[in-house]
């Protein structure tokens, strides 16, 4: 078993958005091995939906089987009859006759009924759908703290809701599929009030009076329509799609170098562009990181909080091609922007994202000595005088790192000790676990991660210490109570994969495909079209 690094989807699940956070977990445990639960930069088949650039780039598993196949059982075969012996029946000949006394009664005409047998028949196996409702109804955090009923399918959504307000919700629950159609209707469609607007844009040609408040409104909107349309894509693996949009962007510098930039478009538009092109060949990676860095050039002069982005979205690729000294010197390069855009709680909040960041860089390398130096700078501050977020997590990441450097140095008892307290810490959170935020996709925001991925992290590595002591069924158990708790929120590409790969370990081949075949049923009913079949290891 080789201990290997990963990082964490961020909450956007795009390559171009945040910090992941890495987490330490294993492979080459199977043939494929347990794949890390993270997401942030994706690889050449995975977009950061999919998870990180720390993630070990492997071989895809065998095909899956669809979803729809049927798992129902066939009824036993009924019991066959058999006659009672008699020397016929059984080939014996006839005995000699001899004498004997008249016989007074009538001969046997049938022989006695046989017996009835006391076993009991074989009951019918269940169908698939009634395993995944079992499966659902099993003991969870759900369950056993918050008294609430199993929650065996998604709520259904608002009637009355339309337009954006459907797609955000379509996005807070991970239905990509759909997201695609609905913001497609919503640029293109002659009727739609987006049309005009992404027409203009997409053309860049824009009318030169200033726009009227509704207008703006219209334009804001439309820019994260189209933002979004842009992730799905990277979710759903469509980078040929992806790539023929970015090409008809009149606007953006990486098809018209003189293209003037439309200012009431946020600069997190064309840096997404450019990062879409890395997943198109591998000599495209090269022209990203240069398209990046003029990028920089021309956003520092305009606004300074872009840099951080595009810093952190080169750090992201170096990492995927294990060029650490670079990715190092990027998130170095972002500690001193940081001092001109943040102060206060806020300033060392995001001062903390990046060494955990380096930390992590660290762990993977092997260097544990040198990260457990760099995570004691992650101290909360005495006072805490902001209340955001990104101030709020600290104390909860400090438990995650102290756990890694725990799990790293081989000493599983103690970083499961971490691993509960940041989950204890996350628990006690009175903020929403799983909401959209637009500032995830649209924007200058570099980091952020949401409450579900952190405690996402926590359980996941958790299981994975049960793992390594020898408890392969409290690691199951683990993973599958915090499905069962909120699918939506915490049933990922690397924790789907991780289970799948421990149902192999633990079970006879027969009982691991119907686990295996349950829960891709789960991701199927909850619409988590970011979770390719490949992850459910079903061949």
């Amino acid at each position: 078993l080789i201990l290997t690094m990963a990082s964490n989807e961020n909450s956007s699940g795009n390559p171009p958005k945040g910090l992941g956070q890495p987490l330490v977990t294993v492979s080459n445990v199977h043939s494929s091995g347990i794949r890390p639960l993270t997401g942030g930069i994706a690889t050449a088949t995975t977009p950061a939906g999919s998870d990180h650039p720390l993630a070990n780039i492997s071989a895809p598993p065998p095909p899956a089987v669809a979803p729809t196949q049927s798992l129902t059982g066939i009824a036993a075969p009924p019991s066959r009859h058999v006659d009672p012996l008699t020397p016929a029946a059984i080939g014996v000949p006839s005995p000699v006759p001899v004498a004997s006394p008249a016989v007074t009664t009538a001969p046997l005409t049938s022989f006695p009924s046989p017996i009835p047998s006391t076993k009991p028949a074989s009951p019918q196996k269940k169908s698939l759908d009634a395993l995944a409702d079992a499966f659902m109804a099993g003991p969870s955090y759900r369950l056993a703290e918050l008294k609430l009923p199993p929650l065996l399918k998604p709520p259904p959504l608002p009637p009355q809701e339309t337009g954006i307000a459907r797609l955000r919700t379509l996005v807070e629950r991970r239905a990509w599929g759909d997201v695609l159609q609905v913001s497609g209707d919503m640029l293109r469609s002659a009727s739609s009030p987006h049309a005009a607007i992404y027409a203009s844009l997409v053309e860049n040609q824009h009318p030169e009076e200033p726009p009227s408040s509704e207008d703006s409104v219209l334009q804001q909107e439309t820019v994260e329509i189209l933002t979004l349309e842009c992730h799905a894509w990277l979710k759903l693996r469509r980078y040929v799609d992806l790539g023929r949009e970015v090409e008809r962007w009149a606007f953006c510098r990486i098809n018209d170098i003189t293209a003037v930039h439309p200012k009431w478009v946020p600069w997190s538009l064309q840096i997404l562009a450019v990062e879409s092109l890395q997943y198109t060949d591998a000599a495209s990676v090269q022209r990203c990181i240069d398209e990046l860095y003029a990028l920089r050039d021309l956003v520092q002069e305009e606004d300074t909080k872009y840099v951080l982005t595009i810093d952190s979205a080169l750090s992201n690729i170096f990492l995927r091609q294990k060029d650490w000294r670079m990715a190092l010197e990027s998130l170095d390069h972002m500690l001193e922007v940081m001092l001109q855009v943040y102060d206060g709680d806020m300033l060392h909040g995001h001062k903390v994202e990046v060494w955990s960041r380096q930390g992590r860089i660290l762990l993977q390398v092997g260097a544990i000595l040198q990260a457990g130096q760099v995570f004691e700078k992650i101290m909360p501050p005495l006072v805490a005088t902001e209340r955001s977020w990104v101030a709020v997590k600290i104390p909860i990441q400090l438990a995650l790192h102290q756990g890694m450097v725990h799990f790293a140095r081989k000493d599983y008892v103690a970083s499961m000790t971490s691993f509960k307290q940041s989950s204890d810490l996350l628990r006690n959170l009175p903020e929403a676990i799983h909401s959209y935020r637009k500032e995830a996709y649209v924007g200058s925001s570099v980091w952020v991660e949401s409450p579900q991925s952190l405690l996402t992290q926590a359980w996941n590595n958790m299981g994975l210490s049960a793992l390594y002591t020898c408890r392969m069924k409290e690691a199951v158990r683990l993973m599958e109570s915090l499905v069962r708790e909120d699918p939506t929120a915490y049933l990922t590409e690397r924790l789907a994969f991780n289970l799948c790969t421990l149902y192999e370990l633990g079970a006879d081949t027969a009982t691991s495909a119907r686990k295996k075949r349950v829960l891709q049923l789960v991701a199927k009913r909850f619409y988590l079209h970011d979770i390719g079949p490949e992850q459910f290891r079903v061949s």
